[in-house]
């Protein structure tokens, strides 16, 4: 048990208390077994939110710009490019990180791959793609085989597991790399012009004109909209935050809000419950983020706590 869990587990038991005080008892963490799981679950959510601070307080090694380094990190990549004044290619690499994710045993292979070129010699970076992403989409096409060749595991994260490598497949690789060009030049060309068309916004604004115009990405569906905005504003790279856990069309977060607000069988909307989740949220000051990801992860396992990462 780490030093500060139990200082943790009372600060949230604490601001939950607070919530029902005023709203009654949350029906799905009445049984303190359900309830201890809840607030271990928060405890991880917090710390993943935690290690993008810690990130940006170390020394960084710049070979983890490398895709042919065996310390490749997109995230590290990212600070090290935003540090160095390469806006651009900061935020694609979070792009590419929300769109491959990171496998359970094969790590970054995918991003690596790809944006390495197989080690081929240039990258396939901002510049060399957003410049010609028709070329992009050929090099893809022909590289399948390499793709999926090569020995050791392979494959695309948790959340994107049902993503596809395929070049010229309106679900694929090839369509996700072009629609997320097409979508930063639509605002001027760079990835700056593009979030200042929503300057003017509110943080919690900002989040939501930009969730909503994601849109226009292939393969960019609530998880994958929701986790590239979070990652850019946890590494410095645009200041939006969620103004609420954006339960339409969810999955996992959305059946963990139904078991902690409704349990019984209610058919409520996913809207309501977002509200509520949302009320739930402003009373305790734990940000929309962090109990999206906590509700997503207890509902799995509601009466014992499991770790889960990815």
């Amino acid at each position: 048990m780490r030093a500060n869990y139990i200082v943790d587990a009372e600060r949230i038991d604490r601001l939950l208390r607070v919530f029902e005080e005023q709203n009654g008892a949350l029906p799905g963490i009445v049984a303190p077994a359900a309830r201890g799981a809840l607030i271990d679950q928060i405890i991880d959510s917090e710390q993943r939110v935690r290690y993008f601070s810690v990130l940006q307080e170390r020394i960084l090694d710049p070979a983890s710009c490398d895709p042919a380094d065996p310390g490749f990190d997109p995230l590290r990549a990212a600070l090290i490019h935003r540090d160095a004044g390469n806006y651009d290619e900061a935020v694609w690499l979070v792009f590419l990180y929300v769109h491959f994710g990171k496998h359970l045993r094969a790590g970054w292979r995918y991003i690596r791959d790809v944006y390495g070129r197989l080690g081929e010699g240039e990258l396939w970076d901002w510049s060399n793609t957003s410049n010609d992403v028709t070329a992009f989409r050929y090099w893809l096409d022909d590289h399948q085989e390499a793709l999926r060749a090569a020995p050791g595991p392979q494959g695309f994260g948790n959340h994107r597991k049902y993503e596809s490598l395929k070049a010229w497949t309106d679900n694929g690789t090839g369509a996700a790399f072009e629609s997320y060009v097409a979508w930063v030049h639509s605002g001027g060309g760079e990835h700056a012009q593009r979030f200042a068309a929503f300057a003017s916004l509110t943080p919690e604004e900002r989040f939501d004109a930009l969730y909503r115009s994601l849109r226009e990405v292939s393969r960019f569906g609530r998880i994958a909209k929701f986790d590239y905005l979070t990652t850019l504003h946890r590494l410095g790279l645009t200041e939006a935050v969620p103004p609420h856990s954006y339960l339409v069309g969810a999955t996992g977060p959305l059946a963990g809000a139904r078991m902690l607000l409704e349990p019984d069988g209610s058919t409520a909307s996913a809207r309501d419950l977002q509200v509520t989740l949302q009320s739930l949220s402003s009373a305790t000051g734990l940000a929309p983020d962090i109990l999206e990801d906590a509700v997503c992860n207890w509902q799995k396992s509601p009466d014992r706590y499991v770790r889960f990462s990815g």
